[in-house]
């Protein structure tokens, strides 16, 4: 491993056959769709300690030198835990570009602990070290194996970015099962962040009350992120994408955002929708009283009655309520209809097209906030 994001083996068949390894290769590339043909790696130390390597294919196969070179995903060990408390640890190597350094460094703190959901969180710094460690306390709501993702998605939206771990540690009280991971590296600061505030009781707060959500959402336990927490990871993998690719993934991440506020607002919407029906009733009668064919006069009319739910009608509800503001859903209306009807952005950068980006972008963070708010409390 040359780097954090360095996951390579190499090695030389000394014994069985080679042939039975390329016919472990062909059958995998014959049948891609099944994730079980891929290989296993089992690496034993000298002292014969064993680590597990998890699933891999070779990028490399040499017949002349023997030679097998690939990536591996991560690696797993047994050890002993250094804690007797039942526990899930994550370990991330941050320098000074990391956000999660800038949190610790920039507010001087080197450990701060928070209670959320019957479990004490510690979160500690070593800067000389260049190191920054959660430690989370198993509890009901917070049990292992689920822990170690759910620690991380709230940062992966908080910070627009993929939140890895150098190191995952599963203590059992005693024994511990420790994952050694790839680690991206990770920008100051990104554009599709959630998080916008860098004190420490903002960062905090806002931690705990998305772990909650996290933990708490009826499909916690369904081994994929939480529906929030892939939206954001999918703003962080267009990122550095084409800008009609940018406005495509807001427009669709907004669309997301709003089906999951909607049920949520039916006291908005019900009140939109009798105040949509009040006029185009009154426009109806307008319609009705003019010198024009009947047959034009009942299609007009009948254009006018209100559709069902919509993303439209959301945004126009949250407007009307002060969650959003009018331009930013006039901004959304006229990009989201234009993107997806394949009408190509201006590729080079502009204020103009920026503050449209950074309009739709805020419309994200607005449903985000009103989703978690709305959770909260129903």
């Amino acid at each position: 491993m040359e780097a954090l994001q360095d996951f390579s083996f190499s090695m030389k068949v000394k014994s069985g056959s080679p042939i039975d390894l390329f016919k472990a290769i062909n059958y995998h590339h014959a049948n891609m769709d099944e994730a079980t043909t891929r290989l296993r790696l089992v690496g034993r130390q000298a002292d014969g300690t064993e680590w597990h390597c998890g699933w891999t294919m070779p990028e490399v196969a040499l017949f002349g030198s023997l030679m097998v070179e690939g990536q591996l995903t991560d690696l797993m060990i047994d050890q002993q835990a250094s804690t007797l408390v039942p526990s899930t640890e994550l370990v991330f190597y941050a320098d000074h570009i990391h956000p999660l350094a800038r949190v610790m460094g920039t507010n001087r703190i080197e450990k701060r602990e928070i209670e959320v959901l019957g479990s004490r969180i510690e979160f500690a710094y070593e800067r000389n070290n260049k190191v920054i460690s959660i430690t989370a306390a198993h509890s009901d709501q917070l049990p292992p194996t689920y822990t170690e993702r759910w620690l991380t998605e709230p940062l992966r939206i908080m910070f627009g970015q993929p939140v890895v771990p150098r190191l995952v540690a599963r203590n059992n009280g005693g024994p511990a099962i420790v994952f050694i991971t790839k680690q991206p590296r990770l920008d100051i600061s990104s554009w599709s962040s959630y998080w916008r505030d860098e004190t420490a009781e903002s960062f905090f707060d806002v931690y705990s009350r998305l772990l909650r959500l996290v933990a708490l959402a009826p499909e916690r336990h369904s081994g994929e992120p939480n529906q929030i927490t892939r939206f954001y990871d999918e703003l962080s993998k267009v990122a550095g994408a084409s800008r009609w690719v940018i406005a495509l993934t807001l427009a669709g991440c907004t669309e997301g955002l709003a089906t999951l506020v909607r049920p949520h607002t039916k006291n908005e919407l019900k009140s939109q929708e009798r105040a949509d029906q009040k006029a185009a009733a009154e426009f109806a009668e307008k319609i009705d009283a003019l010198d024009a064919p009947d047959k034009l006069k009942t299609i007009a009319i009948a254009a006018l009655r209100p559709k069902g739910a919509s993303t439209d009608r959301t945004l126009k509800a949250l407007a009307e309520a002060g969650c959003i503001t009018r331009e930013q859903l006039l901004t959304w209306r006229k990009l989201r209809n234009s993107v997806m009807h394949g009408e190509i952005l201006y590729p080079y950068r502009s204020a103009k097209e920026d503050a449209k980006l950074l309009q739709l972008m805020e419309i994200v963070r607005s449903l985000t906030i009103e989703l978690l708010k709305r959770r909260e409390y129903s």
